[in-house]
């Protein structure tokens, strides 16, 4: 069972396959997002028309009373009270005058009407559905529409009345097709219909009126209203849903389209980096099989005598063109192919190979090697590291282990390794140490030996920053439990001197000397020695 999985991993894990695995999933959730989106989008376009027209039938109607109410004061200059010629026809001429009036008079319980034409009586007027703004008395009758002879609408104060019609504000407010307006009372009781049509408000359009959002869907119309006035009247705007239907399904077409295109760029993206990393792979396979794997010593240095004590391997990949690959490149490459663990006892191998007969000359030397998790977990380095320390006569104090903080996945396990390794004469290192998450409980599970300090701490002595305090911390740490510190990333004299001074043994950095290959470091270490 186990094999037909591994059979049927290797056939879907490759560019192909998993570069249409990611477009499919890709496309799932993109499409998913892109039908969400193109409805608030669609809803937020439909919100910011219908505002538009909102303000816009807001500002027209208010002018068109405010021209009414302008032209009632004018005519309320004009002495009425009692109908004479000479009152009459200065009616006459005056209406010629005014906008969006037909005709004017002055209505009186005791006398008959004084106009310049038709004016309605009071007891016609008792017909109107009827609004009272302050002293301004509003009566429309939609029903007038009809008859020219008719006024739709009048607005009069204290006797004086001036006949208009709701046409003249049904052409200002001027909707599009599938597009009404409705003026609402204080109470809801009264509508003002600019189509002539609508004297109470539907339950659907109580209920819009009564919403708190930008945007209410009714299942007969989509909705929009204002706050009220200072009389608490509202304007209630209302569309076709289908308008918004249609543009709700242009928008998911439109992203539709854009979530397949990104959904088809992430699966190419996905598959042309599986290829660059199985390439990859491929290729530090071969190195492997050519010997392309070279490794560079950087010295390690007794801090006070300046003396050299070892150096750290580090590996290194020259290719057949004589480019070299960026370690940060191909060794998280391994790390998850888990080449890692070849590239380990290649090191080993050629530490020995090449530094073997010199450490053996000079017992005092020894040379660390790095192990990665999968290291820990496969432990086969331990028999290939035996084998090669008793060809070359090497003692295993001479070959010391760095492990990471990050890369103990297992400490149970490490712990055991790594005691096993100490054991047998091999010395232990904490790589990095402090830039884990549970630096102090390692120590107290671990067997360890030597600290390593990371650079990002020592680059930091001696300033204002954070995390200055932590390289002195480790070191009074390390002392307290007997164990050694090395220094990375020393560049400086006064770095040097200064962990000197806070009680450090060894360092390692460009103040001593970079990384170097084995006949070099062999050159050093007589220099320095």
């Amino acid at each position: 069972m186990a094999n037909k999985h591994r059979t049927w991993f290797k056939a879907v894990y490759r560019p192909l396959p998993m570069g249409l695995i990611f477009t499919f999933i890709s496309a799932l959730g993109l499409l998913w997002g892109a039908w969400n989106l193109a409805g608030w989008q669609a809803r937020e376009a439909e919100r910011s028309a219908l505002q538009a027209l909102h303000d816009q039938a807001s500002e027209s109607s208010l002018r068109f009373y405010t021209q009414l109410y302008g032209s009632l004061q004018t005519l309320e200059a004009v002495p009425l009270q009692r109908c004479t010629a000479a009152g009459l026809a200065q009616l006459h001429d005056l209406r010629r005058h005014l906008l969006y009036v037909r005709e004017i008079g002055y209505l009186s319980a005791n006398e008959p009407v004084c106009g310049s034409g038709r004016i309605p009586t009071i007891s016609e007027l008792q017909q109107y559905q009827h609004w009272q703004f302050g002293e301004v008395d509003l009566w429309w009758a939609p029903d007038n529409l009809a008859d020219p002879q008719l006024p739709s609408l009048v607005m009069g104060r204290n006797g004086y009345l001036l006949a208009s019609s709701l046409q003249y504000l049904r052409d200002q407010i001027s909707m599009p097709t599938g597009i009404d307006a409705l003026v609402v009372g204080p109470k809801s009781a009264q509508v003002l219909d600019f189509r002539g049509v609508s004297t109470s408000l539907s339950a659907e359009q109580q209920r819009a009126l009564a919403s708190s959002q930008p945007l209410w869907i009714g299942r007969q119309r989509v909705y929009i209203s204002g706050p009220s006035d200072n009389y608490g009247m509202r304007l209630l705007i209302s569309a076709d849903p289908q308008r918004l239907q249609q543009l709700t399904w242009q928008y998911r077409a439109l992203w539709a389209v854009m979530a397949l295109l990104l959904a088809a760029l992430i699966g190419w993206l996905a598959a042309l980096q599986l290829r660059r990393d199985q390439s990859l792979e491929r290729a530090l396979q071969m190195a492997l099989r050519r010997g392309e794997l070279e490794v560079d010593y950087q010295p390690l240095v007794d801090l006070e005598t300046r003396r050299c004590l070892g150096a750290e391997a580090l590996v290194r990949w020259r290719r057949a063109d004589g480019q070299r690959v960026r370690p940060d490149l191909f060794i998280p490459q391994a790390e998850d192919s888990g080449q890692i663990c070849a590239i380990t006892q290649r090191v080993i191998e050629l530490v020995l190979s090449e530094q073997g007969e010199f450490l053996k000359q000079n017992p005092n030397l020894y040379i660390s090697v790095n192990l990665a998790a999968a290291d820990i977990l496969d432990a086969s380095f331990v028999q290939h590291a035996q084998a090669l320390l008793t060809k070359y006569q090497v003692a295993p104090a001479q070959l010391l282990y760095e492990v990471t903080e990050r890369g103990l996945v297992d400490v149970a396990l490490a712990s055991s390794l790594l005691q096993a390794l100490r054991d047998s004469g091999h010395r232990i290192a904490i790589d990095d140490f402090g830039t884990g998450y549970s630096s102090l409980s390692y120590l107290q599970q671990l067997p360890v030996d030597v600290l390593k300090i990371d650079k990002s701490f020592v680059d930091t002595l001696g300033s204002e920053a954070a995390s200055s305090p932590v390289a002195p911390h480790i070191i009074q740490m390390a002392r307290s439990l007997g164990l050694k510190v090395i220094a990375e990333g020393i560049e400086h004299e006064a770095q040097a001197s200064l962990l000197l001074e806070l009680g450090a043994h060894v360092g390692q950095g460009w103040l001593f000397a970079k990384a170097m290959d084995a006949a070099s470091f062999r050159a050093f270490v007589a220099e320095h020695g």
